[in-house]
């Protein structure tokens, strides 16, 4: 499998990985492959947080999904305004609880979401977190599955706790891309939809990792996840079960694997 990595600095150069090229002007990027593809960091499967378009910066593509050029770099996305502290766990039952969760740049506590949330959890403003929790159950022969269909933190830094997404199988995009640590366990099993998995800047877990059998979610993007946490020097580390579709490449853009 060919892994190609393509990133804007915002700095006026061209830059050029294999037949993925990039050039970078003073307020975005535009890039292109030679399949038809343009753009730098992926949106959401609902038009929700993904990278900002700037000034300068061209998005789109001409065969599949769409991407959105990075304002600047590799890392832009929507700005974090500041927010107020919640007090002790969070439960987001329904899109009332989602939208007053948008207010908080710390959650002392547990953020739950109910299995029967089926909307979105977009929260730009949130920055550090006791734990992160979606899930369906499956006990005593029968299956109830989470029905989130994307969840969105792209300031967040840390998780003081535990981060588990289980048997979510509406979820198609979970975006933790400036997520730096999660001081107990990391694990994400069996989202049989989720195809967006953002993780870009995760270097330390204090406990296991599992990432498994979330068969969309490209393969090079879990290699890349995995090489970063092993070479910041984590050993307990479990993933596996990434897409490695026929007919196209998987290539890595600013941290997002992309099959192309």
């Amino acid at each position: 499998m060919s892994l190609l990595v393509a990133c804007g600095s915002g700095d006026g150069n061209s830059a050029s990985a294999g037949d993925t090229t990039v050039t970078e002007g003073s307020g975005g990027a535009t890039s292109g492959t030679s399949h038809g593809a343009s753009g730098g960091l992926g949106g959401g499967s609902d038009g929700g947080s993904g990278g900002d378009t700037g000034p300068g910066a061209t998005s789109g593509a001409s065969a599949g999904g769409a991407g959105e050029g990075g304002a600047g770099d590799c890392e832009s996305g929507p700005e974090a305004l500041e927010g107020s502290v919640h007090r002790g766990d969070l439960l987001i039952a329904s899109d009332a609880d989602a939208l007053a969760a948008r207010a908080y740049s710390t959650i002392d506590g547990t953020i739950s979401v109910s299995s029967d949330f089926a909307g979105t959890l977009d929260l730009p403003s949130l920055l550090e977190v006791g734990g992160i929790r979606a899930e369906g159950s499956a006990s005593s022969g029968e299956l109830v599955t989470a029905q989130i269909k994307a969840i969105r933190m792209p300031n967040l830094v840390r998780v003081r706790g535990t981060l588990w997404i289980y048997l979510a199988f509406e979820l198609l995009e979970a975006d933790f891309r400036k997520l730096e640590a999660v001081d107990a366990r990391l694990w994400i099993h069996r989202n049989t939809e989720l195809a967006t998995l953002r993780l870009d800047a995760l270097r330390s877990v204090g406990e296991d990792v599992q990432i498994t059998d979330n068969f969309k979610v490209p393969a090079c993007a879990l290699e890349r996840i995995e090489a970063n946490l092993r070479a910041a020097g984590n050993t307990s580390i479990g993933i596996s079960g990434g897409s490695q579709e026929t007919g196209c490449e998987c290539r890595l853009v600013c941290g997002q694997g992309l099959c192309l």
